[in-house]
């Protein structure tokens, strides 16, 4: 009986390399904050009636997060995804409209 013979090829690195990127504890831990951030602001948004500081409040902190994230992504060679981006690119106008 034989072991199949090992592939070095660039498909395994590839997809070695992306594995270790996904299992960045440092972009989980930011990934966790984002999320829970995230949640928050939806639950103010949700109460009635409308709270504007604590509202305020957690548009800052989502804001936050987001810029944290999207600021470790790049750090490690990433871009965020297209969704990311507009989210950010919206919280920041909410955070500064008069």
């Amino acid at each position: 009986m034989s072991t199949p013979p090992t592939r070095s090829g660039y498909l395994e690195t590839a997809q070695r390399q992306v594995c270790a990127k996904q299992a960045d504890a440092g972009l989980d831990a930011l990934l966790s904050v984002m999320l829970t951030a995230r949640h928050a602001m939806r639950a103010e948004l949700r109460c009635r009636p409308a709270d504007r500081k604590r509202q305020t409040s957690a548009r800052r902190q989502l804001l936050r997060s987001l810029e944290a994230y999207t600021n470790a992504l790049t750090a490690r060679g990433l871009s965020a995804p297209p969704p990311l981006r507009d989210e950010l690119a919206l919280q920041r106008s909410l955070l500064t409209a008069p």
